[in-house]
């Protein structure tokens, strides 16, 4: 089954239905636990993301949409997955 997560609300769900499987005994800890890392790095990188706004609109500058943040390095044009 493959769960498509666009906002931070559907990952929070995603997330949520992840415990309730473990409680249940549908998913393995194990499998829960490497999710669960996973989840970790994408709200780090959120957070970043929001920091790095933050210091753009103190700065009086115009904050790029949130995730659509250059990474160094990136080309403009390449395709986002």
């Amino acid at each position: 089954m493959k769960h498509k997560i666009g906002t931070t609300g559907e990952l929070r769900e995603f997330l949520v239905n992840m415990m309730v499987g473990v409680k249940d005994g549908d998913i393995d800890i194990a499998r829960a636990q490497q999710i669960g890392k996973l989840a970790a790095q994408v709200t780090e990188s959120f957070y970043a993301e929001l920091k790095t706004a933050q210091v753009q609109t103190s700065l009086g500058k115009t904050a790029v949409e949130l995730g659509s943040l250059q990474i160094a390095g990136a080309s403009p044009d390449a395709p986002r997955t």
